[in-house]
């Protein structure tokens, strides 16, 4: 419930600000893609990282969600 709100305000955020584009005359750095990329890249190797550390909770998880037998029965 929480993630859906915050999702459809995001959405309405960027659609908003999207109505009122204006050109910038603004000066970008060219490291700054280079570090943005670097960013997602790190967030995104964060969260498999994460995902790799807990995977038996998450699998237990997932599994529970879709009503299956969780992973502790299983043993």
């Amino acid at each position: 419930m929480i993630v859906r709100k915050l999702l459809t305000s995001c959405v309405l955020a960027v659609a908003v600000s999207l109505l009122w584009w204006q050109d910038a005359h603004a000066y970008v750095d060219p490291a700054t893609g280079s570090y943005i990329i670097q960013v997602i890249i790190a967030a995104l190797l964060g969260v498999a990282l994460t995902l790799k550390i807990y995977w038996r909770s998450f699998k237990s998880f997932v599994t529970r969600l879709f009503g299956g037998n969780t992973y502790d029965e299983e043993q």
